[in-house]
């Protein structure tokens, strides 16, 4: 112990880096895509209607959109054990570390190949170590940057993608994405479209209705209130989108939906799409840069990190949503005479990734704007 005081004076630092790539991809197997250009790609503080929080239970501000991912969680998970053997404590900033320290989020939730994590002391050789183990694993990965001198430092590294079975088709008419401002904004989307109906029978049976309110929908505002699961087969992942009330954080109304979930009943009636029903998402895309102000400066208490402060608190999350590949193939059709349902995600919505069979969430994202949509 006597050996790691001396490694570490007063004006060492620690560096919390969390690559937290905490997006998914969906392509036509056996295609190639090539993705459009990022809505947004740059600092977090150029956002004016967004905000990065480092836990899903942070209050979510009145008028933002709001993004987590779980990769900076996982970089707080390895310093708290394999560092400072027990709960983080940070001197003025104890708020979020009992916020990160009580987190559920951890790497089995994440399949073994997406995820890298770990913490350590520059004495001890973390960097290398890292920058070895991250080579290995991710080679098409830059070597990360994780500062100078003598430090701490906790690391974490998500990449996950999520691949429909099918794609779905860019909508060709832009969707108008309604704010809780009432402010409306024309955005891409993708899905099934109106002019689809009798048709594409295996395209609307990977999507699931997890939720549907039964209340009656008008074609321009849709389904009051729906969840959907966009690809039932899809493996190991599901993306969920969710059309509901915000709750007063991203973990409550994240436990809201799942609620929702266990109360649907098992009807095929109501969980599967039906022939006219029609599916419109928003392209989502961005690469964005956050640093943790609220806990960076904060002298670290635990005895293992004395005359520590927390130097670097980052997150770089990316996401991307559309449609991804190629059209199916048009089907023949056969007409009947069921309503029609539309479950338009043009006003606000929650979209999440989690493992199909069980797990917390890895990525959640409440769309309460349209800073991050795709424009038309």
């Amino acid at each position: 112990m006597s050996h790691r005081r001396f490694l570490f004076p007063a004006s060492a630092l620690l560096v919390l880096v969390a690559v937290g790539v905490g997006w998914w991809v969906v392509s036509t197997r056996g295609r190639a895509y090539t993705a459009p250009p990022p809505a947004f790609d740059g600092p977090s503080d150029q956002l004016t209607q967004t905000v990065i929080v480092p836990t899903l239970d942070t209050s979510i501000p009145d008028g933002k959109s709001v993004v987590w991912c779980a990769s900076f969680q996982l970089a707080w998970n390895r310093l708290r054990d394999d560092v400072t053997k027990g709960p983080g404590r940070l001197a003025g900033g104890q708020a979020v570390a009992d916020r990160l320290n009580r987190g559920d989020q951890t790497e089995a939730d994440i399949d073994p190949a997406d995820v890298y994590a770990a913490a350590g002391l520059t004495g001890d050789g973390i960097e290398d170590r890292i920058r070895t183990e991250m080579a290995r694993r991710f080679p098409n990965v830059p070597p990360p940057d994780l500062g100078t001198g003598n430090a701490a430092v906790a690391y974490s590294y998500l990449a996950a993608a999520c691949q429909f079975d099918l794609p779905f088709f860019d909508n060709d008419d832009p969707l108008e994405f309604t704010d809780a401002a009432g402010k409306r904004t024309p955005v891409n989307s993708f899905g099934i479209r109106k002019k689809d109906d009798y048709a594409y029978n295996r395209l609307r049976a990977q999507v699931h209705v997890l939720h549907s309110a039964k209340e009656p929908n008008r074609e321009e505002d849709g389904v009051p209130e729906f969840i959907l699961d966009l690809c039932r087969t899809s493996r190991p992942y599901q993306v969920v989108i969710a059309r509901v009330d915000r709750k007063p954080s991203l973990a409550e109304t994240l436990a809201d939906v799942r609620r929702k979930i266990a109360q649907q009943q098992a009807d095929a009636w109501l969980s599967n799409l039906r022939p006219r029903d029609v599916v419109l998402v928003p392209n989502i895309s961005f690469r964005v840069t956050h640093r943790f102000r609220e806990v960076e400066g904060k002298p670290i208490q635990n005895p293992a990190l004395n005359g520590l402060h927390i130097d670097t608190a980052m997150q770089t999350v990316q996401f991307r949503l559309d449609r991804s590949g190629a059209e199916v193939r048009a089907e023949s059709k056969a007409y009947v005479k069921p309503s029609a349902r539309y479950f338009l995600a043009n006003r606000p919505f929650l979209v999440y990734l989690a493992k199909r069979d069980g797990g917390n969430p890895f990525f959640a994202m409440w769309v309460e704007t349209a800073e991050l949509l795709e424009r038309r």
